[in-house]
C-alpha cells in the first residue's frame, strides 16, 4: 500500500483531515445507495492522493491502534494522477473502516462548538426527505480541493435550500 507520490501540502488540522476523510468515506456509500443501481456493500472508495497519504494509509496500517483488528487484503490502487482507489476484499474488512469513522464522528459531534479544529457535521439532507445528491457532490469536490491544497476553505452543507458553511483553516 505504499506509493512514492508525495501529498500536496495543505494547512488543515489533523481533526479536520480525519473529519473530511470520514465524510469522503461515508458520503461515497450514501451516493451509491442513492443511485438505486446496486444493493451490494460499497467495497471501493476513491480518495485524493493527499487524503490517502495523510489519513487513509495510516488508518489501514494501524488497525489495532484505532480500535479494530488489523486490516487484511485491502488494496490501494493508483487510480489516476489525483486519486487512489481503496478496495476492500469483503464487507468484514470494509466494516472496520466504517466502525472507526463512526467512533471518530461520535468524538467530532462531542467537539462541536468546543474545539474549532473540528469542522461541523454536514447536513446532507438540506431540508429534504432524502440526501441531496448535488449538495453531496459539491461538498466532496470542496473537500478534495482542500486536501490537494487548492483551497483554504471547505463548503459544508448546513441547513435547507443550498446553504453552506464555509470552514476555513
Amino acid at each position: 500500500m505504499f506509493f512514492s507520490q508525495r501529498p500536496q501540502p495543505n494547512s488543515m488540522s489533523k481533526p479536520a483531515q480525519f473529519s473530511f476523510a470520514a465524510d469522503l468515506y461515508m458520503l461515497q456509500a450514501i451516493l451509491k445507495s442513492e443511485d438505486g443501481k446496486s444493493k451490494d456493500w460499497q467495497l471501493e472508495y476513491l480518495f485524493p492522493w493527499s487524503c490517502y497519504r495523510q489519513i487513509i494509509e495510516w488508518i489501514l496500517n494501524n488497525g489495532t491502534q484505532i480500535g479494530v483488528s488489523e486490516f487484511e487484503g485491502v488494496e490501494a490502487i493508483h487510480e489516476s494522477a489525483t486519486h487512489v482507489k481503496i478496495v476492500f476484499p469483503n464487507e468484514r474488512e470494509q466494516d472496520k473502516m466504517h466502525k472507526f469513522f463512526e467512533m471518530f464522528n461520535f468524538k467530532r459531534k462531542q467537539a462541536q462548538g468546543v474545539d474549532r479544529s473540528f469542522p461541523p457535521m454536514p447536513d446532507i439532507y438540506q431540508g429534504g426527505p432524502k440526501p441531496n445528491v448535488d449538495a453531496i457532490k459539491r461538498y466532496i469536490y470542496s473537500i478534495e480541493n482542500a486536501f490537494d491544497g487548492g483551497s483554504q476553505v471547505v463548503e459544508i452543507p448546513s441547513g435547507a435550500n443550498w446553504k453552506f458553511h464555509k470552514f476555513e483553516f
